[in-house]
């Protein structure tokens, strides 16, 4: 009977018998590598012919013999082997103190009113500031109003920024009593730090948007703030009421801002004018509503730098 020829395992050679010795060579070599490949992959690798993880369905995947022999020498742990390992911890640098913050309430006309109170690391500048939000704002300790915050805390003031819209509800309509309570709610916090023996004139609010109106109106009203900042504000948020004080004013405007109008923050501008204030305009130049990070930044040093200027002044209006 003649012989009869079938494919060797190794799928390059036909001879009898089934096995020629380039399959035991590779059969060998599979064998040995087989526990390397389970610690690299963390799949269990198996010897068995036909069923090993070079293998499926009884076609042979091929593998890059000097992968392989990367893991075996892994394995084993010998020169030049590739291996994972992680990197010795980088020492940390000792950062500088960051301001502590904390959630409170106080009364505002009998009502309790959620705020965040920032400190400065140490003593600071002896100065308080209140920042009032804008509409449909929470008060949370992320964020940019709270990133802002923590800015002003760390230039040395004490900050409080309260939910106005605790005092009441924000219905979209807003009639006078609505805006009367969130103006207490401003002037109340003001007196908060007063009681807590900051100097009034060292004390300032801050306003973005709907809190710009609260801010800078309850200011020039009966509050005892010696200073004010309204951002992205105007006519348009509510009209001002005539102004019983002359405290510095800023009003930073924002270049391109389509939900309150520039000709409204100007209009504003022009009455505070008219009526004697001391308002100082500043443009943030190609910024919308809604600010980036950068553009926080921006806001936050031009703020700085106004605050440093004003409150602490001895020969501000006492009335």
């Amino acid at each position: 009977m003649p012989a009869v020829t079938r494919p060797c395992r190794c799928l390059q050679r036909w001879r009898w018998p089934r096995i020629c010795g380039r399959w035991a060579r590779r059969s060998r070599f599979r064998g040995s590598i087989s526990t390397a490949i389970s610690t690299i992959s963390g799949r269990g690798a198996t010897s068995s012919p036909g069923r090993g993880p070079f293998w499926r369905t009884g076609r042979r995947r091929r593998m890059d013999r000097r992968s392989l022999l990367t893991g075996a020498l892994a394995a084993a742990g010998l020169p030049g082997a590739v291996r994972a390992q992680e990197a010795a911890p980088t020492p940390t640098p000792t950062s500088a103190p960051t301001p502590a913050y904390e959630g409170m309430t106080f009364d505002s006309h009998r009502k309790p009113i959620r705020a965040i109170h920032y400190s400065p690391v140490g003593a600071g500048r002896g100065a308080a500031v209140v920042m009032l939000h804008g509409s449909g704002a929470r008060i949370t300790n992320q964020g940019p109003w709270h990133e802002l915050a923590m800015r002003f805390a760390g230039d040395g003031y004490q900050v409080l920024t309260p939910l106005f819209t605790d005092a009441f509800a924000d219905d979209g309509i807003r009639p006078e009593r609505m805006m009367n309570a969130w103006r207490h709610v401003g002037e109340d916090a003001i007196d908060w730090f007063i009681a807590r023996g900051v100097d009034r004139r060292r004390t300032a609010m801050f306003g973005y948007s709907l809190g710009s109106y609260v801010a800078v109106d309850g200011a020039l009203g009966n509050s005892r703030a010696a200073a004010a900042i309204g951002l992205a504000g105007g006519v348009d948020v509510y009209p001002p009421r005539n102004p019983r004080r002359r405290i510095p004013v800023m009003i930073l405007r924002a270049g391109n801002d389509t939900h309150v109008l520039p000709r409204n923050t100007a209009s504003w501008i022009t009455f505070l004018r008219d009526k004697g204030v001391n308002v100082r305009e500043e443009v943030l130049a190609g910024a919308g509503h809604l600010f980036t990070p950068p553009q926080w930044l921006e806001i936050f040093e031009r703020s700085a730098a106004f605050y440093g200027g004003n409150i602490g002044r001895t020969d501000q209006d006492d009335s």
